[in-house]
């Protein structure tokens, strides 16, 4: 049993990760920390993402495994794509829960790029948690 905790802003990852490791504990599951990448922006800078993700990690007492996801741009609205790529690696490691952040959007900006964590529960069958990014 595997938790998907999804990271796309290395800097607001912390309230995900301290929540995904409550869960990951509770639940006595391992965690599959998969940070979300660009293609064309994976390069050193994700490498070092991806490492210091590892390191945060290294001593919790939840096993866990630090992963880079490359997603395509092609398509119009990035939400509902960036979704789809969750939803997928959520089939390929046999998750059964997924721990998300979230940002309030203003109607524009969930026009134009639709909202991840709103397709990722629409679409999923395991329980989703998503966290609050707002200050």
């Amino acid at each position: 049993m595997t938790i998907l905790v999804a990271i796309d802003d290395v800097a607001a990852a912390e309230p995900v990760i301290r929540t995904a490791l409550r869960l990951g504990a509770g639940l006595d599951e391992e965690l599959y920390v998969a940070h979300l990448v660009h293609e064309e922006q994976a390069d050193r800078d994700a490498e070092a993402i991806r490492t210091e993700l590892a390191e945060r990690l290294d001593g919790e007492p939840v096993e866990a495994t630090v992963a880079l996801e490359y997603i395509n741009r092609l398509g119009t609205r990035e939400g509902p794509r960036i979704a789809h790529e969750l939803l997928e690696i959520a089939a390929d490691v046999d998750i059964t829960h997924i721990v998300m952040g979230h940002e309030s959007k203003g109607f524009g900006s969930r026009l134009r790029s639709g909202d991840v964590a709103f397709e990722v529960v629409d679409k999923t069958a395991v329980p989703v948690t998503v966290v609050s990014l707002d200050d």
